[in-house]
């Protein structure tokens, strides 16, 4: 993050992790590399990381010699087959054979792994958990487990939260996809963030989340959630001690001018939160979202005047 302590820098620093590789952009990889570069050279200090799947590692090790810094790098771990838990602690010491091999051009620094569905009802989830955890931690700063969002949401939710706290890990929920069922309710997003603010375990959102608020998309015909919305739930969540319903109200807001954004503070209707509030809800809490697209999000928030 910038040194300069305001509100918007605070709020938006470090914000996107550069997703090009995955849809709806689904570039080659020389383009996402050159998304990332461009990402990097229009607003430097918005972009974090360049998620890569682990199965391309080798393929962007590719292009990056010659870069002038290691690439900071977030690494989806593909599902393994067999024993969940025991599998990933195989695959991760061939991973790092990978990572050994990229030490001198790239950080491994964030692995984002899915729960399995039906692990979620799984007495030993809290085990199997901090079995990944471990096995991945040995490369990897921060392990974030993506939820599975079922129909028993409202009960597995809690379970996979808890689990996740207790594997001293960080927690993944998925805004988006190509299809409507891939779109979480608001209640949804805003009970995962009252979960995790909670305990104060760390996380970060995927998938859709291309512009500040949340609006109409005819494709694929629903409501696609805004980052503005998530990021200052989340603030709120942790500074403020928002509830479940109020936090929906937030996440489901769609008017622009109930938001604002200054050097000073940020805003949502009545509620408010400083510079020192939000660096201290982006450091170690909300830690970003990953995205396709870099100058959209960027575009709109000039747009909006908040940029």
């Amino acid at each position: 993050m910038q040194s300069e302590s305001t509100a918007r820098t605070a709020l938006l620093s470090g914000l996107i992790d550069y997703a090009g590789l995955f849809p709806p952009e689904s570039r080659d990889m020389a383009g996402a590399v050159e998304g990332y570069r461009d990402a990097r050279a229009l607003q430097s200090w918005m972009v974090d990381r360049f998620i890569c799947p682990d199965r391309r590692l080798e393929e962007l090790a590719g292009y990056l010699t010659g870069e002038p810094d290691r690439w900071p790098l977030s690494v989806v771990i593909a599902p393994p087959s067999g024993d969940w838990s025991k599998a990933i602690a195989d695959y991760a010491r061939s991973l790092a054979v990978v990572e050994l091999a990229m030490r001198d051009i790239a950080r491994f620094e964030v692995a984002e792994i899915r729960i399995p569905p039906d692990l979620v009802d799984d007495p030993a989830l809290s085990a199997m958990l901090a079995s990944v955890r471990s096995s991945l931690g040995a490369l990897f700063d921060t392990v974030l487990f993506e939820v599975s969002l079922s129909q028993d949401w409202r009960q597995s939710l809690p379970v996979q939260m808890r689990s996740i706290h207790e594997a001293n890990a960080g927690a993944k929920i998925r805004c988006g996809g190509l299809e409507v069922a891939d779109f979480p309710s608001p209640e949804q997003v805003a009970t995962f963030i009252s979960l995790a603010a909670q305990p104060g375990v760390p996380f970060k959102a995927t998938a859709g989340l291309h512009h500040p608020l949340r609006h109409w998309d005819c494709v694929p015909g629903v409501k696609r959630h805004g980052f503005l919305n998530l990021a200052g739930a989340s603030v709120f969540a942790q500074a403020l001690g928002l509830e479940i319903p109020e936090l929906t109200e937030v996440i489901s807001e769609e008017d622009p001018e109930a938001f604002e954004l200054t050097d000073v503070a940020f805003r949502w209707r009545h509620q408010a939160v400083t510079a020192a509030d939000i660096q201290r809800t982006r450091t170690g809490f909300m830690l970003g979202y990953g995205s396709c697209s870099f100058t959209e999000p960027v575009n709109d928030l000039v747009e909006l005047g908040m940029l």
